[in-house]
């Protein structure tokens, strides 16, 4: 029996003539959507050695690891890619057990036929499900990667606020405390109050990037079996890579690539023939009334099913194959069951489809969305600048701080907006390399 015809191809590349999106890496901002791209905005003026944060109760020592190295030996000491291929040598050897079976055991076992080509559905669907879990391991450690390089530049930015916020205030409270109140003008304790409060939601971000840092460092030595005491590194990128983006991207592309690529659908595929199969397979005993089915060698209830979530996040959940381990039943009633629950298993491969179509929808969308807040981000941060700059010519004198501090926060808030979209930036394109199973294929650097 062969594949449905709607298995997707999953070894055949992209369609003649179609080139993929090409992602390289640029010393400007210009993956914009727009006809015009904005420049990159240059960085904040360089600041004097901020204070200590606490950041040095957390000193990261070792070799510097690439992006790339870091995909390398998440992909081979990730004990879960090492438990998949464990089950798939335990499918071959049951495979090529089959195989020994001659043709004198089909006296004794008239279906043994029908279980060998099972059996090869079997590594069929075995090998799906390790190229499922290669590409989401590629996926959790880029997306950690770039996160601690996000939060390194956070803590860096927060650092230098809070030591020029500290410094201004400061000045503020002498000159409170020391200045008669008819030399004051409007400056009073409301304003000093107010200067307070920027400060201490610099340190609030401050600790918030100190600790996004730390968090998504453990997530990314999880990703890649490695302890912090045996096994030491620091992440070589400083910051993160302005990307560039030469062909245009479009939604429809991005499903077809999908449902070109998906492992997926490989895997609901075969288990869709394997259970067609089973029909047969019932149908080649005719006196037996307790036949094994091809649920007796394997919990098929064991593959991940997506769990459905109708919160905030909107997401449907997955369908679960069904098969007993055994049919009872004269041969008329075995076959009527078999071929009810191979209907559903048409079911799971339909339901399959429809949410690798939404993901790679909703994957479109989130890159759309970041590419255009980018853009937003850009011209927020220069319009920052300039807003930083006046405030700065015009306090010259004390009674002005309170303008320069909020200036300095509008400007800090800026530049962590452009940051933050960059960095979404990056993982809406790490996603849509999982989406479309490689398809689309970022080049991030030292990768």
């Amino acid at each position: 029996m062969q594949l449905p015809a709607r298995t997707p191809k999953l070894a055949v590349r992209l369609l003649a003539g179609i080139a993929p999106l090409s992602i390289v890496v640029g010393a400007t901002l210009n993956a914009q959507p727009k006809q015009n791209p904005l420049p990159a905005p240059a960085p904040l003026p360089v600041q004097p050695e901020p204070a200590k944060n606490g950041a040095d109760k957390f000193v990261e020592t070792g070799p510097e690891l690439t992006l790339g190295e870091c995909i390398a030996i998440a992909l081979e000491r990730q004990p879960s890619l090492k438990a998949v291929k464990d089950s798939a040598a335990a499918t071959e050897a049951g495979y090529r057990a089959l195989t020994n079976f001659g043709t004198a055991s089909t006296l004794i076992s008239p279906d043994v036929e029908i279980r060998k080509q099972q059996a090869k559905r079997g590594l069929m669907a075995t090998s799906a499900e390790y190229q499922k879990l290669h590409n989401e391991v590629v996926q959790d450690v880029t997306r950690l990667y770039y996160t601690s390089v996000y939060a390194k530049q956070q803590l860096q930015l927060a650092d230098r606020v809070v030591f020029r916020l500290n410094n201004l205030v400061d000045i503020a409270e002498v000159f409170l405390k020391e200045t008669p109140a008819k030399d004051l003008g409007d400056f009073n304790l409301g304003k000093l109050q107010v200067m307070k409060s920027g400060l201490l939601d610099a340190k609030k971000f401050q600790t918030s990037a100190r600790v996004g840092r730390q968090k998504a460092l453990a997530g990314l030595r999880e990703v890649m079996a490695v302890d912090a005491r045996t096994f030491p590194f620091r992440v070589k990128d400083q910051e993160l890579p302005i990307m560039s983006q030469h062909e245009p991207l479009e939604g429809a592309r991005v499903v077809e690539l999908a449902l070109e690529r998906r492992p997926e659908l490989v895997l609901a595929a075969a288990g869709v023939d394997a259970f067609r199969l089973e029909v047969y397979a019932q149908g080649r005993i005719p006196f037996k009334r307790v036949v094994p089915t091809l649920a007796s060698g394997a919990d098929i209830k064991s593959k991940e099913i997506p769990q459905a979530n109708r919160g905030t996040d909107y997401r449907p959940g997955g369908i679960i194959p069904e098969m007993p381990p055994q049919l009872v039943g004269s041969k008329f009633d075995r076959v009527c069951r078999a071929m009810a629950f191979a209907q559903r298993a048409e079911s799971v491969y339909d339901k399959a489809r429809n949410l690798i179509v939404l993901e790679a929808e909703s994957a479109y969308s989130d890159f759309e969305e970041a590419s255009e807040r980018l853009g937003y981000s850009i011209q927020q941060f220069k319009l920052s600048k300039e807003i930083q700059e006046n405030a700065r010519a015009s306090a010259e004198i004390i009674k002005a701080k309170d303008q320069l501090v909020q200036a300095e926060v509008i400007a800090a808030r800026a530049q962590s907006d452009y940051v933050e979209a960059v960095y979404k930036y990056l993982l809406a394109l790490a996603a849509l390399e999982r989406v479309t199973a490689g398809g689309i294929f970022p080049t991030f650097p030292d990768r």
